[in-house]
């Protein structure tokens, strides 16, 4: 479609296409439809940016900070990288969710933190502030590290 459109396309932008639109070639065409009308090329950036998806290169500074950051400095990066674009904490968890379920954690960990951000997800959907459950998704990775140290 994309050439067919002659549009200016990258791979990783047809890429990212795909994996955002989970199959569904209906949401395929809808977002190829509006990043070509809003951005002059169909790369990554671009299609994440008209989706309003969390970027991976986000993704992976999230996980590094739940992972290794201090409280109060893991808890800044995710207020403020969320606030500065927009992202949603719900939108956060769906993919932390993915990246968290992929790695080689210890299976009380894993159990743990699956279940604190499911928690923290819950409590979003009741109205809860996007802030203070920020907080509480760091707590939970906190939680999890000290498990693993003391294993």
């Amino acid at each position: 479609v994309a050439q067919a459109e002659n549009l200016d396309y990258t791979e990783n932008g047809i890429e990212a296409i795909l994996s955002l639109s989970g199959g569904d070639m209906r949401r395929v065409l809808n977002l190829l439809q509006s990043t070509a009308m809003s951005s002059k090329v169909v790369d990554e950036s671009s299609v994440y940016l008209t989706s309003g998806a969390p970027l991976p290169s986000d993704l992976e500074v999230i996980s590094h900070s739940l992972f290794n950051d201090e409280f109060a400095s893991a808890q800044e990066k995710i207020t403020n990288l969320c606030k500065m674009k927009g992202y949603a904490m719900s939108d956060i968890l769906a993919d932390l969710t993915t990246i968290v379920s992929n790695m080689k954690l210890p299976p009380g960990a894993l159990a743990e933190i699956l279940d604190g951000m499911s928690g923290v997800e819950y409590r979003l959907a009741y109205g809860t502030d996007e802030e203070i459950q920020g907080a509480s998704l760091v707590g939970v990775f906190v939680r999890a590290r000290s498990m693993m140290k003391s294993n």
